[in-house]
């Protein structure tokens, strides 16, 4: 993955429906790795604004609530701006 670009896609997996996390494999890391050990937002669907963190585990949470739209094996969609922000939405 190019380290400038400003978007990866994300399979959502079935523990992270469940427990409301959003867990980044090795090579979707460097995509938050400026953000890692800080608060930053992020958009859910474009109705959910979250400041959130990512944790030792390289997980963020977001809650199973701003999953629900989402089903098991989705492809997310997560981009970021020029500000920090970040958006996840449903793939097509």
């Amino acid at each position: 993955m190019d380290k400038k670009t400003d978007r990866i896609e994300h399979k959502l997996k079935e523990w992270e429906k469940k427990y409301g996390y959003i867990g980044l494999s090795p090579k979707e890391r460097d995509f938050f790795a400026a953000v890692k050990g800080k608060r930053f937002i992020i958009n859910i669907s474009g109705k959910n604004l979250y400041e959130r963190r990512i944790d030792d585990l390289w997980r963020i949470y977001v809650s199973a609530g701003a999953l629900k739209d989402f089903e098991v094996n989705d492809i997310l969609i997560i981009r970021r701006d020029g500000k920090g922000k970040y958006y996840v939405e449903k793939g097509k």
